[in-house]
């Protein structure tokens, strides 16, 4: 197989760019094609991530993605061949046939035309390994934790929501928005709130943060530089906030199924904070978080080494050497 030169990267929203920014930066020069956006906002957002990125046009070279609806659009682009990382920490839901091979997770169907898989832990990466036996399967941990930012010097505490979006994939990745919303205004009250959510509820949920005199917070990096805690349902910024030493708490809906072990936020990493079920628990649970004591943060610390891979030179580093491995044909290790 004749390797081509040069690869093409696709993002059609803000955190997908936040995901493939720091691969596509340590990426060699020579290895670089475009970095395509669905749209000038885009080009401006992947500016100051300090990429030079330009509307979408037609390709036929391979195309680096972060989600599978941009693999998609990758093909209607028309690039034939991807190399597809994760944009978050690999969650997937095989514990339930209904929702085991959704294309949009780990072990999906509809990724034939994938070259190399990139995973942040071992659980996703053997997912793929078994659903596509022929593609080559890289473990580099997420490069989107080697630059997250740190909490700024400020006022505080400052407690952060975030919730999933309305998912109908599974019902453990609906939101739990739904079940908690009516303590919210109240806990306003109690504490500075900030109220961050998926891009795809946003706008959503903008409008209630507001009426409850909650501040939203549309970037996960200005939650990260202003937040002493983080209190979430289902996402992967749950984990990554984890990731930089400070204390998260877990939401968990009526409709999130506890005999159905999909791995990761559902079951085995769920402690990666203290839970609540109950939302008039809330509050107690905020100030308990909050104190950050001995035992809370081992848990925390080793639930985050086993949701991401640390390889030695960084995780942007990993990637970025699968990826030229794969191009020019050399054998690429797990977790380099």
């Amino acid at each position: 197989m004749t390797r081509p030169a040069r690869i093409d990267a696709l993002a059609s929203e803000r955190h997908f760019v936040d995901h493939l920014a720091p691969v596509w930066l340590a990426m060699p020069d020579e290895l670089r094609g475009r970095f395509l956006v669905a749209d000038r906002t885009l080009v401006r957002h992947a500016a100051g991530r300090g990429i030079e990125a330009v509307p979408a046009t037609r390709t036929s070279n391979p195309m680096l993605v972060a989600s599978y609806g941009d693999q998609k659009r990758g093909r209607r682009l028309g690039a034939r061949t991807f190399i597809s990382m994760e944009h978050g920490a690999g969650q997937s839901y095989g514990g339930d046939a209904r929702s085991a091979r959704h294309g949009s997770y780990a072990g999906g169907r509809d990724r034939d035309d994938t070259a190399l898989f990139l995973a942040p832990n071992e659980q996703a990466a053997s997912r793929w390994r078994v659903a596509y036996p022929t593609a080559q399967v890289s473990v580099i941990g997420s490069p989107r934790l080697d630059s997250l930012p740190t909490r700024e010097p400020g006022p505080g505490p400052v407690v952060a929501l975030g919730f999933h979006w309305p998912c109908a994939i599974a019902p453990e990745a609906r939101t739990a928005f739904p079940h908690f919303r009516g303590v919210l205004p109240a806990l306003a009250r109690r504490f500075a709130v900030l109220g961050h959510g998926h891009p795809r509820f946003m706008a959503r949920l903008a409008p209630f943060y507001r009426s409850a005199g909650i501040e939203p917070v549309e970037d996960f990096d200005d939650v990260l530089r202003r937040a002493d805690l983080y209190v979430c349902d289902n996402s992967s910024t749950l984990f990554e906030f984890a990731a930089t030493g400070r204390p998260v708490v877990v939401l968990n809906a009526p409709w999130y199924r506890r005999d159905v072990e999909h791995g990761l936020r559902f079951w085995d990493a769920a402690t990666v904070g203290l839970q609540v079920d109950d939302p008039a628990d809330l509050p107690g649970t905020i100030e308990a978080a909050l104190g950050d004591p001995p035992w809370e943060r081992a848990e925390r610390e080793r639930v985050i080494a086993s949701v991401y891979a640390k390889p030695p030179k960084g995780a942007a580093r990993a990637a970025g050497d699968a990826i030229a491995a794969w191009l020019t044909g050399a054998a690429i290790g797990a977790a380099a």
